[in-house]
């Protein structure tokens, strides 16, 4: 008998290396294999995601607003926007109440990378001080802000400034 089960041992043996009996334990696998679907997902994700954003903001145009002013109090701004990439350009004009002698303007160079825009305000007449603008732009149409005179400036000016596009 016991050369019986010795003879089976061999076969049953033989026939798990000839591929014809599956055993029922599972191979282990490997980090990679267990892991790798994910992190070539996860890649492919971080890579469209890196994609230029096509969201950007566009200001060319004319934008009107309002500004509230430390010196001169509430008044409205206009700005024509030219813009190519990030950069833009254009003309500002301010109005306060009292006539033409509280209006002001000039060209204007600056920035967006959304939501920022920044601005530097020049003014047409011969004045030393320009104007620097923070803003954010909440939608494609409508920016806030604050601004304030360069620094070294005889007269110390700022304000806000709520300004949509025409």
């Amino acid at each position: 008998m016991e050369r019986d089960k010795t003879v089976v041992t061999q076969e049953h043996r033989a026939e798990e290396h000839s591929g014809c009996v599956q055993k029922r334990r599972t191979m282990p696998r490997t980090p990679w294999r267990r892991y790798g679907g994910s992190l070539v997902l996860a890649l492919a994700l971080a890579i469209v995601g890196c994609g230029g954003d096509d969201d950007e903001i566009n200001l060319t145009g004319r934008w009107t607003g309002t500004v509230q002013d430390s010196v001169s109090g509430a008044g409205s701004i206009v700005f024509m926007f030219s813009q190519n990439d990030k950069q833009v350009a254009g003309t500002w004009t301010i109005a306060f109440p009292g006539g033409t002698t509280n209006t002001n303007g000039g060209t204007l160079t600056g920035t967006v990378s959304d939501p920022a825009i920044t601005l530097i305000l020049a003014f047409s007449q011969s004045q030393s001080c320009s104007f620097t603008v923070a803003a954010n732009s909440d939608d494609d149409n409508h920016f806030t802000g604050t601004y304030a005179t360069s620094p070294g400036c005889p007269l110390p000016e700022s304000g806000t400034l709520d300004v949509r596009r025409q």
